[in-house]
């Protein structure tokens, strides 16, 4: 009776889907925002390559410390309602702070970009398990592939946007001021969410409650697959994110392109994975598949960054195939989390997976900044080149998850319905 009730009611998980995604469609405007103005930054503050890479080090240095393992904690106890509303505002208040010491204190820009990164991560715990609650059994793969479709449009509106807005007002602080009412109005949008959970809990409770307590030993049991996930994450998004904050600067150097011109072909990468991630997340969904679909992904990062390191291609074919990649890896990753972890400390999981991944996204983008540097300020090889073996590195721990769940049966490679059934 009831699940027949939710199945007629199918219409309101996707509406809890796009307005859930919203907050993270601001948390990506705001942490790209910078890498358009670049050059501007730098120079009205008097900082070099590997300084301003501390941006992208400090939005990662709370999490490096273990607070997001601590927010997904929060998370799995507190609910989701009262943990997306102290990790959304921290969002706001963060993203405030750095637009208000933009141009006047790096320093208290650093701070800003701390309290800011915090928040992020953190909320992305919440997400996931608002998706993993509502999805459960039915289209994860292609639920998660649309979350990232959003997130992406967040990238993708600010390496377009960022320089055009400070081109039409004269300056650079009036793209981060941007960021901080992008941020505020997705925020909003996290309310409307617990609205809609609201008016349809007492309906929908008996479907979602969890009948046992959360208990912090049961993080002690996590696997062996769990963990080299992790790596996987970790190594892949750090041969991304971090490269993308320097990006648009080695268009402008090694192709001559414009500010404006060189956040478009960056956001090339992200582009494609609007139309690819949907898709690959069916494909999850529909034949499973997921430890494959992430070889394929990490395998395809490896050449892309050596092109754009060690050849003179079009840098429309790398970042076309990173975008293929930025693809396949997520749609298959985060989905298949819920395949090995139970409900009730998704939370927690997800904190770990955001704590290791974050180990990466702050030493990365200042090591990537600190080889520019090393070599002259204009010469993007040995960043590339580090990329490149980080991308490998994913591929070789994506071969051990594919031997992990063959050993243990874990239903990684099974269509999302049977796999959750399975694991139930």
């Amino acid at each position: 009776m009831i699940a027949t009730e939710i199945e007629e009611r199918a219409w309101l998980r996707w509406v809890i889907l796009g307005v859930i995604s919203i907050i993270l469609f601001g948390s990506y405007y705001v942490y790209d925002l910078f890498s358009p103005i670049n050059d501007f930054i730098q120079d009205s503050m008097g900082i070099d390559n590997s300084t301003y890479g501390l941006l992208a080090t400090f939005y990662s240095l709370p999490n490096l410390l273990f607070l997001v393992v601590l927010a997904g904690v929060i998370l799995d106890r507190a609910g989701i309602k009262k943990a997306g509303i102290i990790f959304g505002l921290l969002c706001v208040v963060g993203s405030l702070i750095t637009t208000l010491a933009a141009g006047r204190s790096f320093t208290w820009m650093l701070i800003g970009r701390m309290v800011f990164g915090f928040g992020s991560e953190a909320v992305i715990l919440v997400v996931n398990k608002v998706i993993a609650k509502w999805f459960k059994g039915k289209e994860l793969g292609f639920a998660f592939g649309m979350n990232i479709v959003i997130c992406r449009l967040g990238t993708i509106a600010a390496l377009n946007s960022s320089a055009q807005i400070m081109n039409h007002f004269g300056s650079w602080r009036w793209s981060v001021w941007a960021g901080t009412i992008v941020m505020f109005l997705s925020f909003l949008a996290f309310l409307v969410y617990i609205y809609l959970e609201r008016i349809n809990e007492e309906r929908l409770a008996k479907v979602y409650e969890e009948e046992e307590k959360f208990k912090i030993s049961e993080v002690l049991k996590f696997g062996p697959s769990f963990w080299f996930i992790s790596v996987l994450c970790v190594t892949f998004y750090s041969a991304m994110f971090p490269f993308l904050v320097h990006a648009p600067r080695l268009l402008q150097l090694q192709f001559g392109m414009s500010a404006a011109k060189s956040g478009f072909y960056t956001s090339l990468a992200t582009w494609a994975t609007i139309f690819c991630t949907p898709l690959f997340g069916l494909l999850v969904d529909k034949k499973g598949w997921r430890v494959l679909i992430m070889i394929i992904g990490s395998l395809l990062l490896f050449p892309a960054h050596l092109m754009l390191g060690l050849t003179s291609v079009h840098p429309a074919v790398p970042f076309l195939l990173m975008g293929v990649s930025f693809s396949l890896v997520p749609a298959a990753l985060w989905p298949a989390v819920p395949i090995i972890i139970r409900e009730k400390y998704l939370g927690t999981a997800y904190g770990l997976i955001g704590w290791v991944q974050n180990i990466g996204l702050t030493v990365f983008p200042w090591v990537g900044g600190l080889l520019v540097d090393k070599a002259g300020g204009n010469d993007y090889t040995y960043m590339q080149i580090m990329f490149a073996s980080l991308g490998f590195v994913g591929l070789l721990f994506s071969f051990l998850l594919k031997a992990s769940d063959k050993k243990n049966n874990l239903g990684l490679e099974l269509p999302s319905r049977e796999a959750q059934t399975e694991k139930d």
